[in-house]
């Protein structure tokens, strides 16, 4: 059983694939990291080296991965920062070959557009999200910001938000919508939601937000995908995957790192420390 990520890189850190492969192999799922770029470290920093690759590249290395390894045990396709639209076409390629290789594979999206500064990827990349990626995803995994841009719907409250999921599930196949790090006046929400149900669990605030790391998106985007591939229950991967980023980002913010504390916290990601169960709404 094994996961197709296609996302970025860095080699010093964690961000993108360098946080998604580890946090899924730490579960118990077999991760295959498709790099759509590498940089020296995430963006954060005041500055970094590196390159986008270009598609042709990309390509070669998938067609490689599908003739000499085969496609069959492969259970989900998990896409992030693309860089290039023509990255997108790939992974659309990528899904389709998946599904028909294994007609139960999943294909979960983070969209990757911005956050509430703005958008920050190229100008090409938003109508791919919102007229081709999210429409055939399974698993969506937007932002507040990236779910208000993509059903262009206000998401300022929680009824807003899953009105807003629910609106996206309407334009294709998608099947979940989870949104994470909704701050709140004592905490942090966040909600899985389905087209019956939503789901949603709280965490006290750490002095040390996702603001201050790169990453953290990705490590939920993968623990909860791992935990649903795992059981299928959409409360209980909630839970699992919130309980661990706390835990993994308590550490953090205890050693006032600019990195996740992926390696020091990792037994977080397989028995998080304290569990917030997830409540229907």
């Amino acid at each position: 059983m094994s996961v197709l990520s296609v996302q970025s890189r860095v080699v010093a850190g964690f961000a993108g694939n360098s946080t998604a492969v580890f946090c899924l192999q730490r579960a118990g799922i077999d991760c295959w990291g498709l790099d759509t770029l590498q940089y020296s470290n995430h963006t954060g920093y005041a500055g970094f080296g590196g390159r986008i690759f270009d598609g042709e590249q990309l390509r070669t290395v998938y067609d490689g991965l599908k003739r000499y390894v085969g496609l069959q045990k492969c259970q989900a396709v998990l896409s992030g920062y693309l860089g290039r639209k023509e990255t997108g076409d790939l992974v659309l390629d990528i899904v389709n070959d998946v599904r028909l290789a294994n007609a139960s594979a999943v294909y979960c999206c983070d969209p990757v557009l911005g956050d509430d500064e703005g958008l920050y990827v190229s100008p090409d990349i938003p109508d791919f999200m919102r007229n081709q990626a999210v429409p055939i995803a399974d698993i969506i995994v937007p932002n507040r910001f990236e779910l208000g841009f993509l059903s262009r719907k206000p998401v300022n409250d929680m009824d807003q938000i899953i009105d807003a999921a629910r609106f996206l599930m309407g334009k294709g196949r998608t099947q979940i919508c989870v949104v994470s790090g909704v701050f709140i006046p004592d905490g942090v929400f966040s909600v899985a939601v389905t087209r019956a149900e939503a789901y949603g669990v709280s965490t006290p605030l750490i002095d040390w937000t996702a603001e201050d790391t790169g990453g953290s998106g990705d490590m939920m985007t993968a623990l909860f995908l791992a935990q649903w591939i795992k059981t299928k229950d959409v409360a209980g991967s909630l839970s699992q995957a919130v309980s661990s980023c706390y835990g993994v980002i308590s550490q953090t913010a205890r050693r006032r790192s600019q990195e996740l504390c992926l390696i020091e916290a990792q037994q977080e990601i397989e028995r998080p420390s304290r569990i917030f169960t997830a409540n229907k709404i």
